[in-house]
């Protein structure tokens, strides 16, 4: 005898708009499984979405089935194919993953013999209507939502001074909300230009305004406290304003003034970053009481001036873009050993080798993706022919597939720019290594840091010393200056538990250095391919951002 689960979804606006309901579904399913003697094992009760399989009941159920192998049943039954998805490529991923099981699904008004090649054709157009239907009635709501726009009602929640009501007719509107209204009515009436908009932000709260950092800077640059919405076209691209149906709260002239203030204080107030003018903080000691120096910011008659400075009683402090230009164009001036340079270029390599696999993988899944879009307009347009869709639903569908095709594309484009760039780029990257400065130019100042902090010693201890006082052991080697053996801890370390890669760099490294006479142990060249692997990823990674 059969056994069976029974699967029951309706979302709600299903079963308000076109009268399904669980109980229907229940009563037809088990009349089912009684005439056909199906014995049900499980009924399940879904109320959620078919966009996708992401719904509560069904991913408990998989779970089950995974685990319980000796209790799974033949079937799962559905009325329609509907109840089951209306996503084409989940339903045929999951019908996969079932039948893996040992598991049919069915639809008992719909019943599809899966071992017949032509069904699958049947079982595409059950699913694709459903999912035309989905992607129609999404569009409707969005071209509905843009069109109340477009007649000037702020659709969505109420910007914070406005409260959401509806009309006598229906019409959803928003209305000043008192005491906000008015906190903002003055907030646009006494901004300051010559001060920051956290400053400002600051005393605006004082006032009783209630709202985060971010909301309050939003709330300057919104021009729906001046009566108009900002309505983007239906792809996105455009914008435009149009007058409102709600009361404006201040202006429009004085909503340009402040727009044309803020930018004035953009140009005006330039606040230095501590980021970029401190980058070394926390990792220098101070000369004379070797404590950690902290630092900040002194405004002096024209600008801003930074210092390294001690916190403690000795007092002493240093101009912060003195110890910067230091210590950075020294890393700049560095020259590696020419030994080095092969293992570098062999890690570039290697590393494009790895990024070009997984893209080479993403080629094919893109390819095979692009291959069902092709095939679903062309089932589409039998479809249009036999008269079993009409020519609005068909468009509907072929535009869909387009646009996909043409993100897909886009996708392809980049996998095969990589390639394009592997083979290009090795000299490029070779140049950061034999010339560090070139990791320095057009880059931001969080990746001059990691590239700083891979050069340089932790608490370091800054006199303006030369630069090799500054380097780490392993960067002192590779960069060419005498290492000391007598300082060497030569202690046994292992190497089992790398691959095979690193054990080849590690055991290249010993090498070199003992052609040039010097002994170092397994953890000094532990150190220097992690030094050398480090730096390539910088260099691939900044380079890549820049191409």
């Amino acid at each position: 005898m059969q056994t069976a689960i029974i699967y029951i979804r309706v979302s709600t606006d299903e079963q308000a708009q076109k009268g399904y309901s669980q109980r229907s579904q229940e009563e037809k399913l088990n009349k089912y499984c009684k005439d056909n003697h199906i014995e049900i094992v499980l009924t399940i009760f879904e109320d959620h979405s078919a966009k996708n399989f992401e719904r509560p009941a069904w991913i408990t159920m998989m779970k089950q089935l995974n685990i319980n192998r000796t209790a799974r049943p033949n079937l799962i039954l559905f009325t329609r194919w509907d109840r089951f998805s209306r996503n084409t490529a989940n339903a045929y991923y999951t019908i996969n993953q079932l039948q893996k099981l040992g598991i049919e699904p069915q639809a008992i008004d719909q019943p599809l013999d899966m071992s017949i090649p032509e069904n699958k054709v049947l079982l595409a157009m059950y699913i694709v209507t459903a999912e035309v239907e989905n992607d129609r009635r999404s569009l409707n709501i969005k071209q509905g939502i843009h069109k109340a726009k477009k007649e000037g009602r702020y659709m969505g929640r109420a910007p914070i001074g406005y409260l959401n009501i509806s009309l006598p007719d229906g019409t959803k509107t928003i209305v000043p909300r008192e005491p906000e209204a008015t906190l903002i009515k003055k907030m646009f009436e006494g901004f300051d230009e010559n001060v920051s908009v956290r400053s400002y932000y600051k005393r605006v709260l004082k006032t009783g305004l209630k709202c985060s950092l971010n909301a309050f800077f939003n709330i300057l640059q919104n021009p729906v406290y001046c009566g108009k919405i900002r309505v983007p076209s239906l792809d996105g691209k455009n914008i435009v304003e149009v007058h409102r149906i709600h009361n404006p709260l201040i202006s429009i002239e004085l909503f340009d003034e402040v727009q044309s203030r803020i930018k004035r204080r953009d140009k005006k107030y330039v606040k230095q970053s501590a980021n970029s003018e401190l980058m070394f903080k926390g990792m220098l000691n101070c000369p004379l009481c070797l404590k950690k120096m902290s630092g900040s910011g002194s405004k002096g008659r024209s600008k801003k001036y930074f210092y390294y400075h001690c916190s403690s009683s000795c007092g002493y402090r240093i101009r912060a873009d003195k110890v910067n230009e230091n210590l950075l164009s020294g890393i700049s001036l560095l020259k590696p050993n020419v030994e080095y340079t092969p293992i570098f270029e062999d890690l570039i390599r290697k590393i494009y080798d790895k990024l070009y696999e997984q893209k080479s993988i993403d080629k094919t899944n893109i390819n095979r993706s692009l291959h069902k879009m092709i095939e679903r307009v062309a089932n589409a347009r039998e479809l249009l022919v036999k008269g079993t869709i009409d020519e609005e639903d068909y468009l509907t569908i072929k535009s869909d597939c387009e646009n996909r095709i043409d993100i897909l594309g886009a996708q392809i484009n980049d996998a095969y720019k990589l390639d394009v760039q592997q083979k290009q780029g090795l000299e490029k990257l070779t140049s950061c290594f034999l010339k560090p400065a070139c990791l320095f130019q057009d880059i931001d100042n969080s990746i001059i840091l990691k590239v700083a902090s891979l050069f340089l010693n932790e608490n370091l201890v800054y006199n303006d010393n030369d630069i090799i006082n500054y380097l780490k052991d392993e960067v002192k080697i590779v960069y060419g200056f005498q290492y000391l053996n007598s300082e060497e801890s030569f202690e046994e370390t292992t190497t089992c538990n790398f691959s095979k890669e690193q054990q080849e760099l590690i055991t290249s490294i010993i090498k070199i250095e003992l052609d040039k006479g010097n002994k170092i142990s397994i953890r000094k060249a532990i150190k220097i391919s992690s030094f050398l692997t480090r730096l390539t990823e910088i260099c691939i990674s900044t380079k890549m951002k820049l191409d």
